[in-house]
């Protein structure tokens, strides 16, 4: 995935994790709202053919963690669970999701 990918893929997954409309964080963020709608029309046609090829999604789960501490578990399937004191920012969880992905787990 190239650089430029990368970095809108960044700016879609944000807007996702933190639930608010493309229009408002391309405002906050001073984005052009069109550059978001396109390159999120051509990532997920892109993940689309990425997948078939691959063989399919890599859902990956997260939970909150049932000790008193702050924390989070991701788990991949039932043999990898990753432990975390504080839940990874979304470019480390997406290029997990590509590398497991890649790998074809």
């Amino acid at each position: 995935m190239s650089e430029r990918s990368k970095f809108w893929l960044s700016h879609l997954s944000a807007i996702e994790a933190e639930g608010i409309t493309t229009k408002a964080y391309a405002e906050r963020e001073g984005l052009s709202p069109q550059a978001l709608y396109q390159w999120r029309k051509r990532l997920v046609a892109d993940g689309r053919r990425s997948r078939a090829k691959l063989g399919g999604f890599v859902p990956i789960q997260i939970e909150p963690s049932m000790t008193p501490r702050a924390g989070c578990t991701v788990v991949i399937d039932a043999q990898l669970r990753l432990e975390f004191a504080t839940l990874p920012g979304v470019d480390w969880l997406a290029a997990l999701s590509a590398a497991l992905s890649e790998r074809g787990r």
